[in-house]
């Protein structure tokens, strides 16, 4: 167990050894959750994101012909380029 003190600007230090533990540098983002208390994740890579909420994803993100993307759906949709 670790202990840590709250600053008045509302900011806590994680301790060196979980920081090197996790490989944690300066400047990463941390995820902090709310369920019952308090968890601080570290943020991983967005394809190991994808990969753990696959189960969560209903449906499948359609491809138009006209490529990827905000464009694409308005060009599909519009007929406009």
């Amino acid at each position: 167990m670790f202990q840590t003190k709250i600053t008045s600007q509302g900011t806590i230090s994680l301790p060196a050894v979980l920081r090197k533990k996790y490989g944690m540098q300066i400047g990463e983002i941390v995820t902090i959750e709310d369920n019952g208390k308090i968890t601080i994740s570290k943020n991983t890579d967005f394809a190991s994101l994808r990969e753990r909420n696959a189960k969560y994803i209903q449906k499948k993100v359609p491809v138009y012909q006209h490529g990827d993307g905000l464009a694409a759906y308005v060009v599909e949709k519009n007929g406009k380029k």
